[in-house]
């Protein structure tokens, strides 16, 4: 429990370092937020919207014990409430050779990078893995309804990260 409420709370603060001050030009530009070691965690950007809103979920890792060179896990969501839009690389993967996914089943993505001949993520780092961008194609399950969006089954550099899984929630607006 205590770990859960932890994690709720570090992923605001780190959600808010990566998305909102990353963009500033003032001082800091970032915020370093102790989730624990081998801690992953997936947060949206928006938190709320209606049809048509394009949503970016990050795929965060903070504090890895090794470096980390290749890594796969699976994102799940709703799929008659979103539609894949496309994966792109982190702010920690953007040299690597490849970060990618497919779509495996209606929301179900299975996503994974190598470094290739890129730069591995050095121990203790913290930022994104990935971003995957969804539609909201369908907000029909009533105003201020949730979606959950969640991480799992973590392969590869990442099979020690915790927790598994990891989720978080977008409102839906008509």
């Amino acid at each position: 429990m205590v770990w859960r409420k932890k994690h709720q709370a570090a992923k605001a603060l780190l959600w808010l370092a990566l998305f909102v001050l990353g963009a500033c030009q003032k001082s800091p530009t970032s915020v370093s937020v102790d989730l624990g070691t081998n801690a992953i965690l997936v947060a949206c950007n928006p938190v709320a919207g209606g049809a048509d809103t394009l949503v970016t979920v990050a795929i965060i890792i903070s504090q890895n014990s090794q470096e980390v060179r290749v890594f796969g896990l699976e994102l799940t969501f709703d799929s008659r409430v979103f539609q894949l839009q496309r994966i792109s690389s982190g702010n920690l993967t953007g040299n690597w050779t490849a970060v990618d996914g497919n779509e495996v089943y209606p929301g179900t993505l299975r996503i994974g990078g190598f470094v290739g001949g890129g730069s591995s993520i050095a121990r203790n780092s913290q930022g994104a893995l990935a971003l995957v961008q969804l539609k909201v194609i369908n907000p029909s399950a009533g105003n201020s309804q949730q979606s959950q969006i969640c991480l799992d089954r973590y392969t590869d550099d990442l099979a020690s990260f915790q927790p598994a899984p990891s989720c978080t929630l977008f409102s839906l607006k008509k």
